[in-house]
């Protein structure tokens, strides 16, 4: 079914949206299966001097069906509101008029802008000498209300998987149209004002094609993730296992919610009973914080199908951490790696002035405990540096 959405802005900028039902098809879908779209129609009255507008387009549902590609149009009615010039000469003056206009439209899936040009010539125009009265006479000339693009439409089609992830889900995602417009005069004296006001009527036509949800179903259930150490978590669902079809799951994931990346595949199982699945994700990145993440289901025909999103919240794994004991001590001190990777580490240990005191370039091989020479008494600062990442982390020494 196709939705139309139109929206409009009448005085005192309130946005009306109305809703109409059409019928559309025009996609392929796995196993013959007869295709549809879904709409969205948007018409914009632009005032004059506003040129920035965002456009939403609502996100498909997953759960509904397979989008397969998505259709962007923008027609634009570019009206001049008016353009004017005034001669600031005692003498008279011929000037020329250039207006030059650009609308564009950037956001999700357009790896360049949509975009529309012109450059319209006015006059040339003989302006008499200036009469000190602003806005009128014959040192003054002014165009209003013409219209110089009549619908002219620019379209762009995305079709590719990895653009069309980021147009499921439950929101929306937005477009930026943005109109400039300005004018290059040529006037004889050089002495002048110019003005220029410009708007549009533009629709925005977006077009998902889809597949119906029931073709091939989400073959997944009681999906959950949960942090298992700071910086791991893990997926689990289970699944129910078709023989007739060959498909795969992929984990993805993503820190704001909407941009997702690979994080690994799990195959079907093949076992009779077997409807468990399990996938590990660790935290390798420099940064804390909220992740998130939903399984792709990929058929081997091309289909796909998403899951919910999950959230967790997970630490940063790369930062070296290490404890002290004991501490104070009486000279003899131990250091035990908790989280430390497999690899080469600088240790070093600073005194309270700021030197070297003791240093050692170290093996570690996860948790291991390294004990230095013995220190006089004093307040010492323990440095651990991870040689590949070059990540440190330091903690206070007391000697008694």
């Amino acid at each position: 079914m196709k939705q139309v959405y139109l929206w409009r802005f009448i005085s005192g900028g309130l946005l009306i949206m109305q809703y109409l039902l059409t019928p559309v098809a025009n996609a392929q879908c796995p196993y013959g299966i007869t295709p549809g779209a879904t709409m969205y129609d948007t018409v914009i009255n632009t005032p004059a001097g506003i040129n920035t507008i965002l456009v939403k387009l609502p996100q498909a549902d997953p759960m509904a069906g397979m989008v397969t590609c998505l259709q962007i149009c923008v027609s634009i009615t570019g009206v001049v509101d008016s353009v004017s010039v005034e001669n600031n000469s005692a003498s008279p003056q011929n000037a020329d008029v250039y207006y030059i206009r650009t609308d564009q439209i950037t956001g999700p899936g357009l790896s360049s802008p949509l975009t529309n040009s012109i450059n319209h010539h006015y006059g040339p125009y003989t302006l008499g000498a200036t009469n000190g009265i602003l806005g009128s006479g014959p040192d003054f000339v002014s165009i209003s209300r013409d219209t110089l693009l009549n619908a002219v439409t620019v379209c762009r089609t995305v079709n590719t998987m990895d653009s069309l992830m980021q147009f499921y889900g439950h929101d929306s995602v937005t477009y930026l149209y943005n109109i400039t417009a300005f004018t290059n005069v040529t006037c004889t004296g050089g002495n002048y004002n110019s003005t220029v006001a410009t708007s549009a009527i533009v629709r925005f036509h977006f077009q998902y094609c889809t597949c119906p949800g029931y073709v091939l179903p989400l073959n997944m259930r009681q999906f959950t993730v949960n942090r298992v150490a700071d910086n791991t978590a893990k997926l689990s669902w289970h699944g129910y296992n078709d023989p007739a079809a060959a498909y795969y799951y992929e984990t993805e994931v993503s820190r704001d919610g909407q941009h997702f990346s690979p994080a690994g595949r799990v195959a079907r199982n093949e076992t009779v009973g077997g409807d468990r699945y399990e996938f590990l994700y660790t935290n390798n990145r420099e940064e804390s914080g909220s992740f998130y993440f939903r399984v792709k289901q990929v058929y081997a025909n091309g289909y796909t199908r998403l899951s919910e999103i999950r959230e967790v919240t997970l630490r940063n794994s790369t930062m070296p951490k290490f404890f002290i004991s004991p501490n104070p001590s009486d000279g003899t001190v131990g250091i035990k790696f908790v989280n430390i990777r497999t690899g080469q580490f600088k240790l070093e240990i600073f005194n309270a002035q700021g030197q070297l005191a003791w240093g050692k370039d170290i093996m570690i091989a996860g948790a291991a405990y390294i004990q230095p020479a013995n220190l006089k008494s004093g307040i010492y600062w323990v440095k651990v540096t991870d040689a590949a990442t070059q990540q440190a982390a330091v903690n206070q020494l007391i000697i008694k």
